[in-house]
């Protein structure tokens, strides 16, 4: 972002609620079109608000409390009802606080969603290439395995899927915001390609599996023990999770 990051700040956060004006908004727009990084700020407050959504949606369907209406309806003068100044401070306090309530209750989820924004965007590029789609070949898969472990700090065994259909291409190293990650590429007979994206979880923190979606690639993603991991390909949601569990099972033995 640029020196005015603060601003595009509260702009992307105004434009995702919807609270900005035509041109405002067009603006956002222009910025969006060139800069990735403002796209995946505008794409993780989204979550953010589907979060908050899911998690206190259904108290905007709770009947309104009698005495509630009754103090609307009458009129009743605030300073007059401690209860209702209460009640609006504890309000107040849910809807300003709720984004910093999810960070504190679900680190591992956030986390887990930069892993697989990281994981998204390094799928698109190496998955792409047609000469160098990794950086080290399979026929190394022994040579590739050990250093990547090294690597990331966690020792792994290259999962072998060729039960499922998919060739192991090789493998490159690749970075998850501040720290090394490993990147894995498979090969289907017809060419589509996926990829496994490992980096290391030093809070052993846990978060089960989720599914992101982005346009035709689905990816799934979780944290389990000393490693996160993302799954991503252009396949069906089913397949995409099957997919996923067998690789979970892999690590997991």
């Amino acid at each position: 972002m640029t020196a005015m990051k603060a601003i595009e700040d509260w702009a992307l956060q105004a434009y995702v609620d919807g609270e900005l004006d035509a041109a405002e908004r067009e603006a956002v727009e222009k910025l969006l079109a060139a800069d990735p990084q403002a796209r995946a700020t505008v794409e993780a407050y989204s979550r953010q608000n589907a979060a908050l959504r899911q998690a206190f949606g259904g108290v905007l369907e709770e009947a309104v409390p009698s005495r509630l209406s009754a103090a609307i309806a009458n009129r009743v003068a605030w300073k007059d009802q401690p209860w209702l100044r209460m009640a609006a401070a504890i309000l107040l306090l849910v809807m300003g606080g709720s984004i910093g309530w999810l960070a504190g209750h679900d680190p591992g989820g956030l986390r887990a969603e930069t892993i697989a924004d990281n994981a998204i965007a390094a799928h698109e590029i190496y998955t792409a290439e047609v000469k160098h789609p990794v950086e080290v070949l399979a026929a190394d898969r022994d040579q590739m395995q050990a250093w990547l472990s090294k690597r990331i700090g966690v020792a792994f065994t290259v999962p072998d899927l060729s039960e499922q259909g998919y060739t192991l291409l090789g493998g490159r190293l690749l970075a998850a915001q501040d720290q090394p990650a490993a990147q894995l590429m498979y090969e289907d007979a017809e060419k589509k390609r996926i990829t496994i994206f490992l980096t290391g979880n030093p809070d052993n923190q846990k978060m089960a599996l989720r599914v992101e979606e982005k346009g035709p690639l689905i990816a799934c993603y979780w944290l389990d023990g000393p490693l996160g991991f993302v799954v991503a390909g252009e396949m069906d949601r089913a397949r995409m999770m099957q997919l996923a569990r067998v690789i979970y099972d892999r690590f997991e033995s």
